[in-house]
């Protein structure tokens, strides 16, 4: 079975004639055309879809820094090293869990209002290194200008 068009031509037929060449780069433009205005949005969409997944982590890894203090029993440290990277380890130093995201590098980053250090104590409250309670808002902010913040309440709450 033929896949391409029929052409008849008076003087002999050729049932499996091709495409012009004028006919093929007339569709590889419009593809092209189709490509270029696409691509921005999608890459568009990936970065907000990769903020919306960076600024989630982080804020589940806050509440599991806060509920790995009360399971534990002991103090927790959450140390913002930089851009949007962190780390969570114990008092004695083992680390729970570290970050390290590409988009640091990026312009992207973490403010907090208690500094670059956040502890939370064997109760799950938020103190500063000095062991008086912090709370204030946590911002990360996108390369793109893209801004998420949470609040953190000295009860231990976080939204």
């Amino acid at each position: 079975m033929c896949l391409m068009r029929k052409v008849r031509d008076d003087k002999r037929q050729n049932p499996c004639a091709g495409f012009t060449l004028v006919e093929l780069l007339i569709v590889i433009a419009i593809i092209a055309l189709v490509g270029m205005v696409t691509a921005p949005r999608v890459a568009d969409s990936y970065r907000a879809m990769r903020f919306d997944t960076i600024s989630d982590q982080l804020l589940n890894d806050l509440r599991f820094a806060r509920r790995s203090a009360m399971d534990l029993n002991t103090r927790i440290k959450v140390d913002f090293t930089g851009g949007v990277d962190y780390t969570i380890t114990t008092e004695d130093g083992r680390e729970l869990r570290k970050r390290v995201y590409p988009e640091s590098k990026a312009g992207w980053k973490i403010t907090f209002a208690g500094g670059t250090k956040l502890f939370f104590n064997n109760q799950g409250l938020p103190q500063k290194e000095d062991g008086k309670p912090v709370g204030g808002e946590l911002t990360i902010t996108g390369g793109s200008g893209r801004r998420r913040v949470f609040t953190l309440y000295v009860t231990g709450m976080i939204r």
